[in-house]
């Protein structure tokens, strides 16, 4: 399914990263050499003073997102996230310098807000009524949230990988939510696909194979680490990858950096998968393409980082080049060390993570070649408030004392 038809968008073209070409936007999103997807890149000069002003949203870098009216963007107040020294976590990662980058703090919890705001804004645009997603749980919610904003309709495909809470989060927005009789986020994809098709729903899922312009909210995290670090950006940024679109247009957006001339090198790319279910491991060790990628999807995913059990690379077209461009790795972890992962960030650093965003955390000690002079950027995607039985099954509870200082001296022991 090609992208809704919309008039030609000034200072942008589409980039091909597999065989290097561009073409202007009237021609189909497909490479017409090679037939890899093509993903959006802004051709227009902007001053540089946007990049060292500080951002109230993610709007403030309006002139490099695909719309044309900025001032009716659907916006909750996405992006301008904190980035947050992590001292002991960096220690006891052998690591010389750690930053987290808070995507916790977005208006429904996590970086997908990014894209959504974005993409619903250019759906909008297109004349589009009602949006539908497919979605393991972060996506939906924002979908639903943002749908909601506009006053428009949301119908979610939601997959087997999709949490009980997640769900409930979307329905309170209004959505309506289908559960798809399928663990395969592909299946799911198709079944949505052909939904738009058949309805003339605008498809806002982030995934760049379908809809490059749903994905282009992501490359909003570069241009804030570039003013977050003053310029000075870290040997590595370490992200959850699923479909991709993160790792994949944060890449994007630091290439946009570098071509305005702000950068004269991009970040190590790490993108790190349960062990459970990693097929960008398997594209880079197997030497696949995007296209081979796609006729090696892993079979039945397995792990508890339902928000990543993508058995596809969904923007493999971008992250694929992102790691191979940059010298970067592709990172399995394993079930446990997720569950430690996100343990030691709520006890050490006062985060609380998804176990999905904290697969980031727990390849800290996997990097490459990394030590104790190595700095690092981490992002944190998603809210643990998003799936806090997960905490409550491996923490301990309240313990009962009487109303008198006896009572919590014993309770306390040694550490009164």
């Amino acid at each position: 399914m090609n992208p809704t038809p919309a008039p030609p968008l000034p200072g942008f073209e589409w980039e091909c990263f597999a065989c290097a070409s561009t073409g202007p936007l009237t021609e189909d999103f497909h490479c017409p050499r090679c037939g890899d997807p093509r993903s959006l890149r802004a051709t227009a000069g902007v001053p540089a003073a946007l990049f060292h002003d500080r951002p109230e949203s993610l709007w403030h870098y309006a002139p490099l997102l695909p719309v044309r009216n900025p001032f009716r963007a659907v916006t909750l107040g996405e992006g301008a996230t904190p980035l947050v020294p992590a001292r002991r976590l960096a220690r006891d990662c052998g690591l010389g310098e750690l930053h987290l980058k808070n995507e916790t703090l977005n208006p429904t919890g996590s970086f997908k807000d990014r894209q959504v705001s974005v993409g619903i804004t250019c759906a909008l645009e297109r004349g589009c009524d009602t949006v539908a997603v497919v979605s393991s749980g972060n996506v939906g919610v924002a979908a639903a949230a943002y749908a909601a904003r506009a006053g428009i309709r949301a119908v979610l495909f939601m997959h087997g990988q999709a949490g009980a809470g997640k769900i409930a989060q979307a329905c309170a927005h209004g959505a309506r939510v289908l559960r798809v009789d399928t663990p395969a986020p592909s299946e799911a994809f198709r079944l949505c696909l052909d939904a738009c098709a058949a309805w003339g729903w605008a498809h806002l899922s982030t995934a760049g194979m379908y809809e490059p312009w749903n994905v282009e909210g992501a490359k909003t995290v570069a241009y804030e680490l570039f003013r977050q670090y003053g310029g000075d950006l870290p040997e590595w940024v370490v992200a959850p990858v699923g479909g991709g679109g993160l790792l994949g247009g944060v890449w994007r957006g630091f290439r946009d950096l570098q071509r305005l001339g702000l950068v004269d090198r991009i970040p190590r790319m790490a993108g790190v998968q349960a062990a459970g279910c990693a097929p960008l491991k398997q594209a880079l060790d197997g030497g696949f393409s995007f296209q081979e990628s796609l006729r090696h999807p892993w079979p039945d995913p397995k792990t508890m980082a339902g928000g990543i059990a993508d058995d596809i690379l969904f923007d493999g077209h971008a992250v694929l080049p992102a790691l191979r461009t940059t010298d970067g790795a592709a990172v399995t972890v394993e079930e446990e060390e997720i569950k430690t992962a996100a343990l030691a960030l709520a006890r050490d650093e006062g985060i609380l993570c998804e176990p999905t965003a904290a697969v980031a955390v727990a390849a800290l000690k996997k990097l490459p070649g990394a030590g104790p002079d190595t700095r690092v950027c981490c992002l944190v995607t998603g809210n643990g408030l998003k799936d806090l039985a997960f905490f409550q099954g491996r923490t301990s509870g309240p313990v009962p004392v009487k109303a008198t200082l006896e009572a919590v001296q014993a309770a306390l022991g040694d550490q009164a």
